[in-house]
C-alpha cells in the first residue's frame, strides 16, 4: 500500500509541471549540464514572462509557446531545439511588440534614456520574448541602468541565458 501511494505522489507531482517547467529542465539537462542553477534560474525568468505576457493581453500566445515547446523538444548533442514551434514563438513576439507598451523593454528603454550620450534605441520597437526578457535581467540586477558595474554585467549575463 504505501508503495502505492508513493508511486501515485510521484505522478501526481510529474503531472504538476508547467510547460515552462519542462522547458528549462529539458533545455537545463540537454545544453547547461543539468546545472540546477541555471534551471532555477531558468524558472524565475519564464515565470517573470509568463505574468508580464498574461498582463500585457499576451497569455495565449505564451503559454501556446511553452506547450509547443514541451511538446516538440529535441535534444542533439547539447543543442536544445524545438522544432514546429517557429509560429508560436512569432505570434508571441507579435503580441509582446504590440503590446511593448508596459513591458520591461519600454521599462529599460524609458531608464536609459537619461543616461548621458544616450541614443534613441532603435531596438525598442522590436521587443519580443527573448529581447523583453534580457531587458528584464537588466533591469533586475542594474540598480543604476546608466552606471552598470562588472559584476552587475555578469550578473545580467547569466540571468539572459535562462530568456527564450
Amino acid at each position: 500500500m504505501k508503495k502505492k501511494l508513493s508511486l501515485a505522489l510521484l505522478l501526481l507531482l510529474c503531472a504538476c509541471e508547467s510547460d515552462e517547467q519542462s522547458y528549462c529542465d529539458n533545455v537545463g539537462d540537454c545544453s547547461n549540464k543539468g546545472s540546477s542553477d541555471w534551471i532555477a534560474s531558468c524558472n524565475d525568468e519564464t515565470s517573470a514572462l509568463e505574468t508580464e505576457a498574461h498582463a500585457v493581453g499576451c497569455g495565449p500566445q505564451v503559454d501556446a509557446y511553452y506547450a509547443c515547446t514541451n511538446e516538440n523538444f529535441t535534444c542533439d548533442g547539447i543543442t536544445s531545439s524545438f522544432p514546429g514551434c517557429d509560429d508560436d514563438r512569432a505570434a508571441l513576439d507579435a503580441c509582446i511588440a504590440a503590446a511593448q507598451s508596459g513591458t520591461a523593454c519600454d521599462e529599460l528603454t524609458q531608464a536609459t534614456s537619461a543616461c548621458p550620450g544616450a541614443q534613441p534605441d532603435a531596438g525598442a520597437a522590436s521587443c519580443d520574448a527573448s529581447r523583453d526578457c534580457q531587458a528584464r535581467c537588466y533591469l533586475d540586477n542594474v540598480p543604476s541602468p546608466c552606471a552598470p558595474t562588472a559584476a552587475q554585467i555578469q550578473a545580467v549575463t547569466s540571468c539572459a541565458s535562462a530568456c527564450p
